[in-house]
Formats: C-alpha cells, structure tokens, sequence
C-alpha cells in the first residue's frame, strides 16, 4: 500500500483526481468543472483509505490482508464488478486471481468492498470493521446473489404502492430547515446511500446523503457509457435521492441556505435543479416510506416550545386561533387580577370608615 493512500492529500491532488473519476465516471467526464464539485467526495475517498490503518496496531489494520496496493489495482477491480454483473461474488472473486494471484480469500474480498464502498458509496463492510465509520450502516455482499440483486435488495419498492392522492401531497413548509426550526428534527450528514433518510424518531435525528454531485456522475457516466459500462445500481435511485435532496433542501430558501451554511455543505449551489418543486410522494419510489415516516413522525408532530410555537406557521387558520386565545387568556388575567385588587382596595376603604 502506497504512501498516496493513505495521505489525506489525495482530495488536493489534481492529477489523482481526474485519474480516479475518469475510472469510476467514465473518460468523458469534464475534467474541469465536475471534478471542483466532487471535492467533498475526495475527501471521503481519502478519509475512506486512511481507515484502512485504523486499529491498535498493524495487525490489526486492513491493509494487512488487501489484494489492492495502487489506484491501478482498484480501476481494475471496479473494472471487473462492473463489466460481470451477472456473476455472484464468488465468480467474482475467480476471475480477479488473474491479477492477485497470490492474495487469499480475504484479501480479494475485503478488496470488493473497499472498491464498492469508494465506487458507489455503499458501506459493504465485514462484520470486524463495522463500527469505523460510527453511526453509518454496515452491509455484507452475499456469496448468493449477483451485484444487481444485491443492491436491489437494499433500496426496495416502496411498500405503499397506492395511496390516497391526499395522503402522498407535501406542503410548501415541507424542508429540513422548517422541520429543524419548529418540529426539533436535527440532521446527521451521512456517508453511506444506503442510510439516506433513515430517521430515528426517539431522537429525532435524519440521516441525509449529501453527495448530490457524485449521484450526478454516477448518472452521466450511465447514460454516456457503453452497455459494459453500465451501473450494478439503478439509476431511478440515484435520480430520486437528488430530487428528495431538492425536496428537503431547496436552493432557493433562505432558511435552507443559511442551515447548508452552518453545516458546510455546499451540494445545493450544484445543479441539475428541479424546475419546478414537486409536492407528492408518488414521485419517489424507493424513498417513499422513509419521506413518509418523516412527514407522519416529525413534520405532523406538534411544537414542543414555545419558540416552536411561534414559529409554526403550517396552519395559519391554527396560528392564529392559538396566540388570539392566548392574548384572551392574558388579557382575562390581567383583567381578574385587577377586579381582585380593585375588590380589596374596596374592602380596605370601608375598614377605615368604619
């Protein structure tokens, strides 16, 4: 394993760059614009290689059992993942000891999930490493299955294929930065796709995947790819984790934009841009019930303070019914305390007449 793998560097170094998203994306990635937005990508690719020595000493460090020593040794290992996607892991596996012939079982395989994890940012990790990256879901590539189903089983079709025209519509407030504000909903950025708007409703926290322009790629070099170029991964999941990426996160509010800002993420100033912001849940197909869940268990919930109150604005009929009965209230206190205090300065007069 070289020095370049493991420097943090590598997210700076021009060169590498191109040579890694022309291999993943295809050559006809445009070297100059495209590879500045996938910056934050490059700094997950290196933090990724640097984890491979995380550990008490160097026996315990994934390097220590990798067939991957070079760039060269992952192109090609991609290289082969993408051009056998009929094949299950162990063919996959056989036919990669042309080049690691000497490399053991171990090795060739802990070298699939580092290549699938810097390819398509899926955490397929062995059970040893699972909690590396904290918080981020582990998954294991079977012996059973080829890619394709592999990955298939980790987005399914939503299991609500019909609902009520009611039930799938979205209100304008429907954001991250409103959800944030007034329903307490808090955000943690995620690496792994297969953990994009995972929500856990005891502490109110959503994962979110940020690497829209990387998604992009992914998509270009689809459709600009030959057939042996294609993806294991369906585009239509990929399409649909930017639009639900649009959706919670809209380039165009200012709210969002100062919330983008605080967290350093910066995939909203990248386009493509939706046109028009589309409000329905029948546009998602494999997000469908982790968008639902979040408008049933965070954006339906109540405020919880009084700050929150007061910003809730969903129901402006609701809004204001509250805070006129609340001046009622208020104005109805003030008014006994007075009648009170009027009643026993009465009181206190008539103790001095008499």
């Amino acid at each position: 394993m070289t020095t370049d793998w493991t420097q943090r560097g590598l997210a700076y170094r021009p060169e590498l760059r191109i040579r890694i998203a022309q291999a993943f994306f295809g050559p006809t990635l445009p070297p100059n614009e495209r590879i500045y937005a996938l910056k934050q990508y490059f700094v997950y690719f290196s933090d990724e290689l640097r984890s491979l020595r995380t550990g008490i000493s160097k026996e315990s460090w994934q390097t220590k059992d990798l067939a991957i020593k070079d760039c060269e040794d992952l192109f090609h290992v991609v290289d082969v993942l993408r051009t056998n996607q009929e094949d299950r892991r162990p063919e996959i596996c056989q036919k990669l000891l042309s080049r690691f012939g000497t490399s053991n079982d171990l090795a060739i395989n802990r070298s699939l999930n580092l290549a699938l994890r810097l390819w398509l940012m899926i955490n397929v990790q062995e059970p040893t490493f699972a909690g590396l990256r904290h918080g981020v879901t582990s998954v294991e590539w079977d012996d059973e299955r080829t890619l394709p189903a592999f990955i298939e089983s980790l987005f399914p079709p939503s299991r609500w294929p019909e609902i009520s025209p009611q039930s799938t519509r979205l209100g304008p407030h429907f954001t991250a930065a409103f959800m944030q504000r007034v329903c307490g909903l808090s955000i943690e950025w995620t690496t792994s796709l297969h953990d994009h708007l995972r929500l856990d409703s005891l502490r109110k926290a959503l994962k979110v995947f940020p690497y829209k322009c990387h998604l992009q790629a992914l998509i270009d070099s689809h459709r600009n790819g030959s057939p042996q170029q294609r993806l294991p991964l369906p585009v239509k999941i990929l399409q649909e984790t930017i639009l639900s990426l649009d959706l919670l996160f809209p380039f165009w509010d200012s709210r969002t934009i100062t919330l983008l800002a605080k967290e350093k993420q910066d995939f909203h100033e990248y386009g493509p841009f939706e046109a028009t912001r589309r409000l329905t849940l029948l546009d998602f197909d494999h997000w469908r019930d982790r968008l639902l869940e979040l408008h049933e268990e965070i954006f339906q919930s109540p405020p919880v303070s009084w700050a929150q109150l007061w910003r809730d604005r969903r129901s402006p009929q609701q809004f204001w019914t509250f805070w006129i009965a609340i001046i009622i209230l208020i104005l109805t206190s003030f008014s006994t305390v007075a009648t009170i205090i009027q009643a026993w300065a009465s009181l206190k007069a008539l103790d001095r007449l008499t």
